[in-house]
């Protein structure tokens, strides 16, 4: 035993006592190391590597439009993140690919992502930009994927491409255009209201 790990019969010995590596002794006297401690002990100092993580990585790619999609947006935004991720030594791949607005907090795929990520089947979720997951609301989303010991891996950090920039343009103008047609509504009820109120027609 000592030979294999590399140190004398004494250290072996010490070990034993120290708590280092657990030992029994069998009823003809003779004291055996148990597996166990034996396995915490090699991958403790890096002997062994024994990966118990059955859970799977993630990509999840989105573009806003369709059009994007025809252009090719999706499949180079797919391509970025698979190259990546090879060489962070996946495990059991799997890609969910959305069309659909950031602002959107009800997409199908990203439904899907979440509900495996609760379930404690996600191990890393690869994305190309924060954005990709949600325009708005990041935070949230990684405090529930922290929850659940799922970690969100950015492959970079700068936006520079152009249909992006677009997209956000869009999102922008979404925004605008919902409120103000929240507000038009609003001020047709007030004006109602103050009529009712008044005794006017």
């Amino acid at each position: 035993m000592g030979g294999y790990l590399g140190v004398t019969t004494r250290t072996i010995q010490n070990y034993c006592t120290n708590g280092t590596l657990d030992e029994v002794v069998t009823v003809s006297g003779r004291r055996t190391i148990t597996r166990q401690s034996l396995i915490n002990y090699l991958e403790r100092q890096g002997m062994i590597d024994i990966n118990t993580d059955d859970r799977i990585d993630v990509i999840y790619c989105r573009v806003s439009t369709k059009k994007q999609q025809e252009t090719g947006d999706l499949q180079r935004q797919l391509d970025s993140v698979l190259c990546y991720c090879a060489l962070q030594n996946p495990k059991d791949v799997e890609i969910f690919k959305e069309i659909g607005s950031g602002l959107n907090d009800n997409r199908k795929q990203l439904n899907k992502l979440l509900q495996l990520t609760m379930d404690g089947k996600v191990k890393r979720i690869f994305i190309s930009y924060k954005d990709r997951l949600t325009r708005f609301g990041f935070n949230y989303i990684e405090a529930i994927c922290k929850r659940f010991n799922t970690k969100i891996v950015i492959v970079s950090t700068e936006v520079i491409q152009k249909s992006m920039e677009e997209e956000l343009a869009e999102d922008l103008c979404a925004i605008i255009h919902s409120f103000s047609g929240k507000l038009y509504g609003m001020r047709g009820r007030v004006k109602k209201y103050a009529i009712k109120e008044l005794g006017g027609e």
